[in-house]
């Protein structure tokens, strides 16, 4: 029962900082913008499932515990399916990928990057504003810096 809430606990924790990088990548909508059509609040749906997994596969890797790591990636199954992916192999190319990097934390940053760029250039999205670039440029770094260290330190004390 302990290891379920724990595995609950996390899962809540990487969903939480999910939510909170694709809200700093579109949280400069206005109210009129939602309820006009697809605009940045859609794109911070669409944000939300690959930087999930991004969370997954990097807190993953820093989890000392083999059985809680199993539990997590048994528990993102249904996500990585719905992306069109096989667990398995996304897991193993990651944990090779951070494995092989001198600075695993950049290697996160530049996934997240990777996922925020292509859905924010997708042709059926509303484009950002050049001034609200910068800015939305700056916060989304800052967060996925804050939440890359949130997630390791958690990963790295855990029982």
């Amino acid at each position: 029962m302990k290891i379920e809430k724990t595995v609950d606990t996390y899962s809540n924790l990487l969903s939480d900082v999910a939510t909170e990088i694709t809200q700093s990548c579109s949280d400069r909508s206005s109210v009129m913008e939602i309820y006009l059509g697809s605009g940045l609040p859609q794109l911070q749906l669409e944000l939300f499932k690959p930087i999930l997994l991004e969370n997954y596969a990097f807190f993953c890797f820093f989890l000392k515990e083999d059985g809680l790591r199993h539990l997590l990636q048994v528990d993102s199954e249904d996500l990585i399916d719905s992306l069109g992916l096989v667990a398995k192999t996304f897991f193993q190319t990651r944990f090779d990928e951070y494995a092989a990097a001198d600075d695993r934390t950049n290697l996160y940053l530049k996934y997240c990057g990777f996922v925020i760029t292509s859905k924010r250039n997708a042709p059926d999205q509303k484009t950002v504003q050049k001034d609200d670039y910068n800015y939305l440029e700056n916060k989304a770094l800052l967060t996925l810096q804050l939440s890359a260290r949130k997630m390791q330190e958690t990963a790295e004390s855990a029982k």
